[in-house]
């Protein structure tokens, strides 16, 4: 929306730091599993899910982490 011209970004926020925000979203996975438990009636199917989010979330905290650390350098100087 921001390119299209029909809105724009909040006085001092730049694109790394809603990059970051994306990614410490990607940890919120209680929802993920509520559905996967709904989706598949299979234990193993339901067990290999929960195993996919969980990595899925954990690797979204490693990466915000990073590239907190990495924003946080540059305003630093």
């Amino acid at each position: 929306m921001v390119r299209l011209g029909l809105c724009r970004l909040p006085e001092g926020v730049t694109w790394p730091w809603v990059m970051l925000i994306g990614l410490l979203a990607g940890i919120g996975f209680t929802m993920s599993i509520f559905i996967a438990m709904l989706a598949f009636s299979d234990e193993s199917h339901v067990g290999a899910a929960k195993i996919g989010v969980l990595i899925g979330s954990i690797a979204a905290g490693l990466l915000g982490l990073a590239w907190g650390f990495v924003l946080a350098a540059r305003v630093r100087g």
